[in-house]
């Protein structure tokens, strides 16, 4: 009888043994694929840090003389009109010429 709880005790401290190792290395396997992704960040994180850039100082000033002409006689009630007009100004990167 003991010699058989001496080998299961065996048997589970080979199987411990065995799982330990390969949680090990897939642990330093995913640490390994962390440290490059360290570095290819931080590298690309430095490439833009070096980079020129351009600033540029846009103003809009819009005069809207829009109307809305409502064509309606003898007509009652009320109609709402939405007031927010949306302007958009665009600058093309291309055109802007960087001052060297």
């Amino acid at each position: 009888m003991k010699t058989w709880l001496k080998i299961v005790i065996a048997a589970l401290m080979c199987t411990g043994i065995a799982v330990m190792s390969v949680l090990y290395a897939e642990s330093h396997k995913h640490v390994k694929t962390l440290k490059a992704q360290v570095k290819e960040q931080s590298a690309i994180i430095d490439s833009l840090l070096k980079r020129r850039m351009t600033l540029l100082d846009v103003e809009l000033y819009v005069t809207d003389k829009s109307r809305n002409i409502v064509y309606g006689r003898n007509n009652k009630g009320t109609i709402t009109m939405p007031q927010e007009r949306k302007y958009i100004l665009e600058v093309d990167s291309i055109s802007v010429k960087s001052g060297e």
